[in-house]
């Protein structure tokens, strides 16, 4: 895990801004610094050693010919498999997953390479001979890469926003479009950040860049719901066991000290019983609770640490970390409108004070149906079927009465489940009435809706859940809570792994049927039902007792089973 810069440029090159620049992002990488400038191309690089210690594994990386060049922040979780394809005909000089992407790219071309390659990755590949930079991204944007083409035509691309402006000769302006989405998504959706003409790239996406050209941007995976395989409920269990097991084991390799984040909940608690059944164990877990006991959940962690013998790690979140903020809103070189940013930069300090590798429950709420979103638009969906257009609001007023979750459906209800699926962000209500007419002008008559549809549009999932899954994945997550975690992690030195993320993992939930993921319209109900393998009696969704669970889980039912998020 690291952090990259560079820059292609048909005028002299600012190696100062650069050494500047790698500067701003020590804490990505304090292990060691590397720079390479030869023009057109100027790269820099901090590292976080993880995988093959030794200095052999330092960046800027080059191949034998010195003619092609790679720095690259990640974990690539195949690159032994890959590297076995490529060493009869490339000369390995170190151990590690940079070499892989150097080679691959000489083997296989950049399309190539990404098809191949299995992890989280952002990287940079300048190929000398033909004056071609490659900028990657992986599937879900786990890693952040950041680029822009300033007005003399050259290229800046760096790994944060702070590291970036070091690079270019003057502060961009801000973006008002993106501002208005900003207020709108509560997040800059990518490509736009807050800077005008300053993008993230997309994930799934690479950049095919060439002097005096714009960047040419083109996607490489996306994920299908189209393909619905039924099978029975213990088929999909262990299958689904089988492939986070194996999605758990490829993130355990490891040269430094390597845990795991434990909250309680479900996805958390279900990685660490992975993890120790493995015989990754003890594992140092770390959670962060609160002196108030109306908030704190430590003692659901505490179960699930006894359970498998965990080395659990209890930090309490002091009353004033809010005090913090200044520093934390610095690393993110943008505003998030995201209140947890604040707990999860404290959990990020407190696990660098065990490990420097942590695994996290990232995804699975999106992969699994773990919000509320797609489990009301099945519902609605069902409700528009039986309900006659004319009767909806006489209906909805009725729904609306019972709870949150009633007042949902009966929005839902009310309106197309496209329209639906971005009724309730932001200020997307009101925001005619908060702006200027000066700056609406400035908005030019952009769609702060435009980013979500777009993104409805491209869904191919049979139903309105189908097509509600796809859009979190591709939109919540990416904006918002992965940006959270590489940026709360990174700026302590630590780096995240996200099972539950595994590519083979969201191919295999994106076949699973709506109605299935959602069973009796339940959030999250398969991995409950999973969990009930590891720690049974915490997530117990009702469908089976305690004593039905299977003999290698040890079965206890260790507090009462309506806990489930």
């Amino acid at each position: 895990m690291c952090g990259i810069a560079g820059i292609v440029s048909g005028h002299p090159l600012p190696e100062e801004a650069l050494r500047r620049g790698a500067d701003r992002m020590r804490h990505r990488g304090p292990d060691a610094f590397g720079i390479h400038c030869a023009e057109p191309a100027a790269l820099a690089f901090r590292r976080l050693a993880i995988i093959d210690l030794s200095p052999d594994g330092n960046q800027p990386m080059t191949n034998e010919r010195e003619d092609t060049w790679v720095v690259f922040n990640g974990e690539i979780y195949n690159f032994k498999e890959l590297r076995a394809q490529l060493r009869d005909r490339h000369d390995f000089r170190s151990h590690t997953d940079t070499e892989v992407l150097l080679h691959g790219y000489e083997e296989w071309g950049i399309e190539g390479l990404l098809r191949r390659i299995d992890g989280m990755f952002a990287f940079a590949i300048w190929d000398a001979r033909r004056r071609e930079l490659f900028l990657a991204r992986d599937r879900v944007g786990k890693k952040p890469l950041y680029y822009t083409q300033t007005p003399d035509g050259s290229i800046a691309f760096a790994s944060t926003l702070n590291t970036l402006l070091e690079l270019l000769p003057n502060k961009p302006d801000i973006d008002p479009v993106a501002l208005d989405e900003y207020l709108v998504y509560q997040a800059f959706p990518a490509p736009r950040t807050i800077y005008s003409g300053v993008n993230m790239l997309p994930p799934a996406h690479w950049a095919h860049c060439r002097e005096e050209h714009p960047p040419q941007v083109h996607r490489y995976w996306n994920l299908s719901y189209a393909d619905k395989k039924r099978r029975s409920e213990p088929e999909l269990l262990d299958e689904l066991d089988g492939l986070l097991r194996g999605a758990v084991e490829r993130r355990l390799m490891s040269d430094v000290p390597l845990g795991a984040f434990l909250s309680g909940g479900v996805d958390s608690s279900l990685i660490v019983g992975i993890m120790s059944d493995l015989g990754a164990g003890p594992v140092e877990t770390i959670t962060v609770g609160f002196e108030d006991p109306a908030f704190d959940e430590r003692p659901f962690a505490r179960a699930v640490a006894e359970r498998w013998g965990a080395r659990m790690h209890e930090h309490v979140m002091a009353p004033d970390e809010v005090q913090n903020l200044p520093e934390i809103i610095w690393h993110y070189g943008q505003p998030l409108a995201d209140v947890s940013i604040v707990p999860t930069y404290a959990v990020a300090r407190a696990a660098r004070q065990h490990v420097t590798v942590v695994l996290n429950g990232d995804g699975g709420d999106e992969a699994f149906a773990g919000y509320t979103r797609p489990v009301v638009t099945r519902a609605a969906q069902t409700y528009r079927a039986l309900v006659p257009a004319p009767l909806r609001g006489i209906g909805g007023q009725i729904i609306g009465r019972v709870g949150k979750k009633g007042r949902l459906l009966a929005e839902a209800g009310r309106v197309s489940a496209r329209e639906a699926f971005f009724y309730e962000r932001g200020l997307r209500n009101v925001r005619t009435d908060l702006y200027t007419s000066d700056f609406m002008d400035r908005l030019r008559g952009a769609d702060p809706n435009a980013h979500y549809q777009e993104v409805w549009d491209r869904a191919d999932g049979p139903t309105d859940a189908d097509r509600a899954l796809y859009g979190d994945l591709n939109t919540y997550l990416p904006d918002q809570l992965l940006v959270k975690m590489d940026v709360s992690t990174m700026a302590h030195s630590v780096e995240a792994r996200s099972p539950l993320l595994d590519t083979r993992l969201l191919e295999f939930a994106s076949t699973i049927p709506a109605a299935q993921l959602t069973q009796g319209y339940q959030t999250k109900y398969l991995l409950k039902r999973l969990a009930e393998r590891y720690v049974p009696g915490i997530f117990c969704t009702g469908a089976s007792a305690a004593s039905s669970c299977p003999p290698r889980s040890g079965c206890a039912a260790i507090w009462p089973p309506t806990r489930g998020s």
